[in-house]
């Protein structure tokens, strides 16, 4: 991962984000029907500092925006279409981003369910600029079920939550067989 700061770099990444589709996290309960090939994606973000934009590749390319990218700990639940995608890269500011390297940030969102991709864990260093970031994608199930649970219920009674980040874990499977056994929803 290296912190870019060259103003060839800023122009091409300006170019390729301006294409990108801004998304905005879900904020009410409520289970819409998809568009046709759709799913929703749970991401979560901890940071101590605020972020511009976190750019997604892949079927379409996304960006979520400051409104969702606030300091502190929390998830975002956002309706995007089916499909593979990568995180790309984290800007902290118009001209200061990270480009992450390909294949650990890869992630597939499958229609009609909850695609869980991971907690993104962002420490950097620096007052006025950043001058170093730690960037990190946590599987923490537990707590995004729990948000779920919690900030969603109607959105979790009716669709499947699976985990789709790195790795392979079977954890939020699990759980729905215990609710299911218990009499639950999820």
């Amino acid at each position: 991962m290296k912190l870019l700061l060259s103003l060839g770099l800023i122009f091409m990444g300006t170019l390729f984000s301006g294409c990108a589709q801004k998304i905005e996290g879900i904020s009410k309960d409520v289970d819409k029907k998809l568009a046709e090939n759709n799913g929703y994606l749970l991401i979560g973000i901890d940071t101590n500092r605020g972020l511009h934009q976190l750019l997604i590749g892949g079927n379409k390319s996304l960006m979520l925006t400051d409104k969702d990218l606030q300091p502190g700990s929390n998830y975002i639940l956002v309706d995007v279409p089916a499909g593979k995608y990568q995180i790309d890269d984290i800007r902290f500011g118009r001209r200061i981003y990270m480009e992450l390297e390909e294949g650990y940030w890869d992630f597939e969102v499958k229609a009609d369910q909850v695609s869980y991709i991971g907690d993104l864990y962002i420490e950097t260093s620096g007052f006025w600029y950043v001058s170093s970031a730690q960037v990190l994608l946590e599987n923490r199930s537990t707590s995004a079920l729990m948000f779920l649970e919690k900030e969603f219920p109607n959105i979790l009674s009716s669709r499947k939550v699976r985990y789709s980040g790195p790795g392979e874990d079977n954890f939020l499977e699990y759980a729905e067989t215990l609710s299911k056994a218990e009499g639950g929803v999820l």
